[in-house]
């Protein structure tokens, strides 16, 4: 009776590690598979995502022209713009350039008669001459 006891109670210790096994496996069994589904779901958003990539990159050279289109139309008018508005300020400055040298003196006939001083002085020497 003893040898019985003693095997009973390890039948009963095996049969409980085998249910404790069962339920570990079947756990894992639950695991494993959504762990394949969150595989599966990832392989199908990278498939998604490398083929909007090459959409995207299809459609890159076509999207780059029409903003390089765009941004040399704009820079274009604003150098127009910038050219007007130095001819405008070039006619101003020489506008002004005109008034100080007629109030100055510069503009009258005795200093335009006289520009050519220099090469008819006769203290000059004779090395300046060239």
């Amino acid at each position: 009776m003893l040898g019985t006891r003693r095997y009973r109670q390890r039948i009963a210790d095996l049969t409980a590690r085998i249910e404790t096994l069962v339920e570990q496996r079947d756990a894992a069994e639950e695991n494993a598979a959504d762990y394949l589904g969150a595989a599966k779901r990832t392989a199908e958003r990278n498939v998604h995502l490398s083929e909007q990539l090459e959409a995207a990159r299809r459609l890159a050279p076509l999207r780059d022209a029409l903003t390089y289109t765009g941004r040399i139309a704009r820079l274009a008018h604003a150098v127009a713009r910038l050219r007007q508005a130095l001819a405008a300020e070039t006619r101003r400055a020489d506008q002004l350039q005109a008034r100080l040298d007629d109030a100055c003196g510069i503009t009258k006939p005795a200093v335009d008669a006289g520009a050519m001083w220099q090469h008819r002085r006769s203290d000059r020497l004779k090395e300046d001459m060239r």
